[in-house]
């Protein structure tokens, strides 16, 4: 059974899949300091897990028809000291945002529905994002005389042109999932009512692939926003030699030449 953090998370960890889900339907899942403090400590337990357990990939989701509507402007407006309440809410979700997107396993990241403000930070942390076709996307900051916070600034900038990414950060643009998917802001969308077996499918895959190849494969594509083509180059060919001379690279070269399934370690 999943269990809860602080009221706002469910965690679960079954058959090598780690499952991170926010759950505080009634506020429509807003970040508060409760949620902040929970995310953190769910990140720091898949973190936790993949080192010591096994698991092979965190999903990251939200349960009701919202993914969340961004931070808790009610909790912030009647704080004595609102920075300080800001400051510590964002705190707990960098926190937890920096240890999911440093893990070595895929994190798989699931927009069902309105991802707005700190929300869509959280929904775009994964490494593999799936969207709901008719999911609403917005950054929602600047009309409450805010600015961005969850990674937004960073993540948004790096995946879509710098005048898309500045027109959703300043006009507050709404785009829907199918929108976003041709923006490349996330991996893929379907239809919501196909969005679960799309899930599940894709974490599938990932849950019985080689770990090592995609672990390595993570952290080439991580470093390549910071080295030279020609140290990427040199980067990619100890990986490629490397895995193929181990268990799973020799499993799936020999599966390949086979014909068949390869089934990894």
């Amino acid at each position: 059974m999943p269990e809860t953090i602080n009221d706002r998370i469910t965690y679960a960890f079954v058959d090598r899949v780690v499952r991170i889900e926010l759950a505080h339907g009634q506020a429509h899942n807003s970040l508060d300091g409760q949620m902040g403090q929970a995310l953190r400590q769910a990140a720091q337990r898949a973190e936790a897990d993949v080192r010591l357990h096994d698991a092979r990939v965190v999903v990251v989701s939200a349960q009701g028809r919202t993914f969340s509507v961004g931070g808790d402007l009610a909790e912030f407006g009647s704080s004595p000291d609102r920075g300080a309440q800001v400051k510590a809410t964002a705190d707990g979700l960098h926190a937890g945002l920096a240890t999911l997107r440093a893990l070595t396993v895929p994190v798989v990241s699931v927009i069902n529905g309105t991802a707005a403000g700190g929300g869509l930070g959280i929904a775009l942390c994964g490494d593999i994002v799936l969207a709901a076709e008719e999911a609403k996307l917005v950054f929602a900051y600047t009309a409450s005389g805010l600015t961005p916070d969850c990674g937004l600034t960073s993540i948004v900038p790096h995946r879509v042109s710098w005048v898309r990414a500045m027109d959703l950060a300043l006009t507050n643009r709404l785009i829907t999932g199918a929108e976003a998917a041709d923006w490349g802001l996330v991996s893929r969308a379907v239809p919501g009512d196909q969005l679960a077996a799309t899930v599940e499918a894709v974490v599938a895959g990932l849950r019985d692939g080689a770990a090592t190849a995609l672990a390595d494969t993570k952290r080439l594509m991580a470093a390549s926003r910071d080295l030279a083509y020609a140290d990427q180059l040199d980067e990619e060919a100890a990986s490629i030699a490397r895995n193929i001379a181990s268990p799973d690279g020799i499993a799936g070269v020999d599966a390949f030449l086979a014909k068949r399934k390869p089934a990894f370690s």
